[in-house]
């Protein structure tokens, strides 16, 4: 089927070279032969050398073709599974954000509770240390006004027997009786 293309062809083309040369000469059919057999020669060495190499540049291109196409097929699948998963994600954006605020809220008044529990356990705590400090100071002021309050009386008892001549002799006659016995 190629060939009688390619026949076709060069004898259009032989027919159309002779049929323009015009009037002037009047050739034969038979001068027509030689060219015929030169064009269906030159035809078939060309068919022959590029029937190889076209055939496979061909193929090449049809599997090139064929790669791109399911490459193709292959990202449009992938595309189509992203805008279903797109379209979901936009159709429970509202809820998750409902559900975003409730969380939110949740921890707000987990935190407010923690919150106010540690700073009723640090005033409690405060109070504590507070009155602990406090009766600690009020022993030690005690402790100090004993001590002042002994000190007062014991240099008050020596000023009064030191002052009267009777509580001398008593007092030492009563440590010297201690010691006797």
């Amino acid at each position: 089927m190629v060939w009688n293309a390619y026949l076709i062809l060069g004898l259009s083309a032989i027919a159309t070279d002779a049929l323009a040369s015009g009037g002037g000469h009047k050739g034969h059919l038979t001068d027509l032969i030689a060219p015929l057999v030169n064009v269906a020669v030159l035809a078939g060495f060309l068919i022959w050398k590029l029937k190889k190499p076209m055939s496979e540049h061909f193929k090449k291109m049809s599997e090139e073709i064929e790669n791109t196409l399911e490459r193709a097929s292959l990202k449009s699948k992938e595309a189509e599974v992203m805008l279903q998963a797109q379209k979901k994600k936009m159709a429970n954006v509202e809820a998750e954000a409902k559900e975003i605020i409730r969380h939110a809220e949740s921890e707000i008044k987990t935190y407010e509770k923690a919150y106010a529990r540690e700073i009723e356990e640090k005033s409690f705590k405060l109070k504590t240390d507070a009155t602990s400090k406090i009766e600690a100071e009020r022993k030690a002021m005690i402790g100090a006004l004993n001590a002042t309050l002994l000190d007062e009386v014991i240099a008050k008892a020596k000023t009064t027997i030191k002052g009267n001549k009777d509580f001398q002799n008593q007092a030492s006659a009563k440590i010297f009786g201690d010691m006797i016995k």
